[in-house]
């Protein structure tokens, strides 16, 4: 029996047939960082390993494992940036905790993720981490630990949760006791890697919905209309919020209001009528309807008393019309947050958008740019400035593919530090559907919501037996907003001009949304750069 090893970066590929990227012995970081690499292996028969470092106790460590594709880009969509585009390969992406261990090397790659979380407390200097192997080989990296405090910056972030997929996938009643137990796990996973903003479905939310379809109801507010007027219990909206606020989330978005691509109708909407649980509005419903501007004047009133109840602000309850409207639909935009505006009180009301001409005409007023189109509404000097990828964002600019190199995953930090950005937004959380929610799918052998989108953009999470895993992609992510952090504590010592200049420097170029380096040295090379500045 032999084994053939090899250590890497956390940007490092590990693909059965090949490895994408270098070796990686060392890492520089600041006490209270979370870091990751890897270690490739290659071979025949099973193995045990034992791992010896003075931070033992910090360290997670995960099984790469390999998930399909059907869609890895649209057609016409290769910007020649690709790291790979092959239908018949699996790519790697799921990291599921290690209960032993031990390994199964094969003819084919596979890897080790170690994942460690460093406390502020710990003292400054090299920490060795030896993973020895039962076949005698050893891997050693180094963390060497700045006398340096990390800072966590509060960039806005949410990737939209999707309560009914978790119901599904691990076939659990919509609020159950299970169900509890999984949505807090869902959540927690989601704030450990800097997600900070929740979408909470008061209503069942109307997003990615076949016209005429619908989605396993979630609505947490219970509904009775009697005698003309509406009354609301809140008991199971304020158990989802408190999970929310002991998982750590910040920032509270509500559902949109109106349906997807246009604004037209209004969504599903269960209510006790007479005794009787039915739909009281949905598809049929028109978003203008007075009847149903009625029912939010009495709604959102109450969600919004309810939030401040519990001591949450309106600087952080945000309140969406309609997602992504196109100039065909402005004028139903234009009416359906005319409606909602003057009801959320003080609260944030944005929405994803890439048309200028929403934000020149005064109807959204905090814009979610796509990050393709996000530099005229950086020219037209929006405030507060958001930006957000989804499927569409495949040409030149960063976004999390599965194939896609984790470089470009990663990038979306520096620009979100440079053009400032407020907040981010990745719709695909745990969406477990095929487009249109037509179909319920598993995430494990369909990754592109049935050759819909491509495979990454859906989802970054998988469940997992009573749980959930995350993503390499996941992983990088963090890596992306603990730059962002790191470049705002540089800025902290000497200046936003000077980082900027230092980080310009390092990449050797202006960044851009669709200018960058694309090199794993990079990366690096900034880190050691801010490190060598931040102990002057």
């Amino acid at each position: 029996m032999s084994i053939k090893l090899k250590q890497l970066s956390s940007l490092a590929k590990v693909y059965q047939d090949k490895i994408y990227g270098s070796v990686k012995k060392q890492i520089r970081v600041a006490k209270g960082q979370t870091l990751s690499y890897q270690i490739a292996y290659k071979g025949e028969g099973e193995y045990s390993y034992k791992i010896k470092s003075p931070i033992k106790k910090y360290i997670e460590v995960y099984q790469l494992g390999f998930v399909p594709t059907n869609l890895p880009t649209y057609e016409k969509c290769d910007d020649g940036l690709y790291q790979r585009l092959d239908k018949s390969i699996l790519y790697p992406d799921t990291l599921t905790p290690k209960s032993k261990n031990k390994i199964k090397a094969e003819k084919t790659y596979n890897a080790i993720w170690l994942n460690i979380k460093l406390p502020k407390d710990i003292e400054a200097g090299k920490y060795p981490i030896s993973v020895i192997f039962s076949s005698g080989e050893e891997c050693t990296f180094t963390v060497n630990v700045e006398n340096v405090v990390f800072n966590e910056k509060e960039i806005i972030f949410t990737q939209w949760f999707h309560t009914d997929c978790i119901a599904n996938v691990h076939k659990a009643e919509v609020y159950s006791e299970k169900h509890w137990a999984l949505i807090e796990k869902y959540i927690k996973m989601a704030t450990e890697h800097g997600i900070n903003m929740l979408l909470i479905p008061a209503l069942t939310p109307p997003l990615d919905t076949a016209v005429g379809g619908e989605r396993t109801t979630v609505q947490l507010v219970d509904i009775t209309y009697e005698n003309g007027e509406y009354s609301f219990d809140f008991s199971k909206f304020t158990r989802f919020i408190e999970i929310a606020r002991k998982c750590g989330v910040k920032y509270y978005e509500i559902n949109h209001m109106f349906t997807q691509w246009g604004a037209k109708h209004a969504p599903k909407v269960i209510a006790t009528v007479n005794g009787e649980k039915k739909r009281i509005f949905g598809w049929e419903t028109d978003a203008t309807s007075q009847e149903y501007k009625e029912f939010l004047s009495q709604l959102i009133p109450a969600i919004i008393k309810e939030l401040t109840s519990m001591g949450i602000d309106k600087e952080h309850i945000v309140f969406h019309a309609s997602d992504e409207p196109n100039m065909d639909c402005i004028e139903n935009y234009r009416k359906a947050s005319e409606i909602l505006e003057p009801l959320i009180d003080g609260c944030v009301q944005m929405d994803a958008i890439s048309d200028l001409e929403f934000y020149k005409q005064g109807i959204i007023k905090r814009p979610v740019c796509g990050i393709d189109a996000i530099h005229k509404f950086i020219e037209a000097g929006v405030a507060n400035m958001w930006g957000y990828y989804c499927c569409a964002q495949t040409w030149e600019v960063s976004n999390r593919f599965l194939s896609m190199s984790s470089e470009r995953n990663r990038i979306i930090g520096t620009q979100i530090y440079k053009y400032a950005l407020e907040g981010f937004l990745h719709w695909g959380y745990n969406f477990y559907y095929t487009q249109y929610s037509k179909k319920k799918i598993n995430p494990y052998k369909i990754t592109d919501a049935g050759g819909a989108f491509p495979s990454g953009d859906a989802f970054s999470v998988y469940p997992y037996r009573n749980g959930v895993i995350p993503s390499l992609r996941l992983k990088v992510f963090k890596e992306a907003l603990d730059d962002v952090s790191l470049l705002y504590m540089l800025e902290n010592k000497i200046g936003r001009e000077k980082t900027i200049e230092l980080l310009e420097g390092v990449a050797e170029q202006e960044i851009t949304f669709k200018s960058y380096p694309r090199e794993e040295k990079f990366f690096e090379k900034l880190t050691n750069k801010i490190f060598q500045q931040l102990k002057k």
